[in-house]
């Protein structure tokens, strides 16, 4: 019984780390995005929102493993 509720906690945690290490990059991708944007560079713009909508939605689907 304990062996299995320690490897929830691990599963826990490990999930949990990505969802932080996937934000973390959202938020580079981001600030990637606004510098494009104020530097007048508008080509990247479109790829760089792709990525981070692509990045959301491996997060909630992380987010909603974990809530279960």
């Amino acid at each position: 019984m304990r062996g299995r509720s320690q490897q929830k906690g691990v599963m826990l945690d490990l999930a949990l780390s990505f969802i932080l290490v996937l934000w973390s990059i959202q938020l580079f991708l981001l600030i990637t995005a606004l510098d494009a944007y104020l530097g007048g560079d508008t080509d990247i713009l479109w790829p760089l929102a792709l990525s981070s909508l692509v990045l959301a939605f491996i997060n909630v689907k992380l987010v909603s493993m974990v809530r279960q």
